[in-house]
């Protein structure tokens, strides 16, 4: 243990960090630090591990732009971090990144699931990715302390001390803005993953599509055909008042729900919903 600004025979005195000029502040002065699910989840992952003190102490290093370098590699994410020296600290943070084998458990579970698989090639991250996971035994966020290796130049006894802590912070907003920032840690860059999930995809899309479905008894009725090449004509309602439109016009957009790019300030599917029963009724008139 080297001697170090704070330090007096052996002793540690609390000291300020240097303040530093164009360090990696985080985006939010206050409240949380992630917006988005994922970056979200890597906080409460790390919240679960009972280290709270610790990482209070690395919030306001992470609030105040101590953090001077971060790069997140493959199972390694290395940084620099500005204390109370002149020297900045050396921080690195390994996770055991997905084996080959496991990468193409991944992929096969994809490949039963086509809407996460659809959203990953489209460069989201679908909340069900996670449970996927899981389910297989492939956790993507760290589920104990021990799943990360961690270390600092930093005389601090203490593992994690406060520089670890606002690395840890400051990777959950590069998250946030970067989810492929994850999966690469856990084994493949947003490029590698996208051209390792490619055979999934053409594979079902190479699936034949389902049977349709038997149509019903007034199929012609349904379909404007009279069975004499004539079109039938459509049932006259009540006292001259429109046929009630169906409650659920836009059924697909209801199952998937709003898009990620939706910026309306009305609800997508009411939205969708208006749509339909527009063209519905214009198709009727025509």
């Amino acid at each position: 243990m080297s001697r170090d600004f704070g330090w007096n025979d052996g002793y540690y005195t609390p000291a300020p960090p240097i303040a530093v000029s164009g360090g990696i502040k985080a985006a939010n002065a206050r409240g949380a630090f992630a917006k988005n699910w994922w970056g979200r989840r890597w906080i409460q992952a790390l919240e679960s591990f009972r280290i709270g003190a610790r990482l209070q102490r690395g919030r306001s290093y992470a609030r105040s732009g101590q953090v001077i370098g971060l790069d997140i590699g493959v199972g390694r994410v290395t940084a620099r971090v500005q204390g109370s020296r002149r020297t900045p600290y050396d921080v690195e943070i390994r996770m055991r990144p997905y084996t080959d084998a496991q990468w193409e458990r991944i992929a096969g579970a994809l490949a039963g699931q086509p809407w996460n698989l659809a959203r990953l090639l489209g460069g989201e991250m679908p909340e069900g990715l996670e449970e996927l996971l899981a389910k297989i035994g492939l956790p993507l966020f760290p589920t104990e302390y021990g799943d990360l290796v961690t270390d600092c130049s930093c005389p601090d006894v203490s593992n994690p001390c406060k520089h670890i802590a606002a690395v840890f912070y400051i990777m959950a907003e590069a998250f946030d803005a970067d989810p492929f920032l994850l999966l690469r840690l856990r084994g493949r860059d947003r490029d590698a993953l996208l051209e390792y999930l490619a055979p999934a995809a053409a594979e079902q899309e190479r699936e034949a599509p389902p049977e349709p479905e038997p149509l019903p008894a007034d199929a012609a009725l349904f379909w404007g055909d009279a069975g004499d090449g004539r079109s039938a004509p459509l049932p006259e309602e009540p006292c001259g008042l429109p046929a009630a439109p169906a409650p659920a016009p836009a059924p697909a957009a209801g199952r998937l729900g709003p898009p990620p790019f939706w910026r309306g300030e009305r609800p997508f599917l009411a939205c969708m919903n208006e749509i339909c029963r527009a063209a519905a009724k214009r198709a009727q008139e025509q």
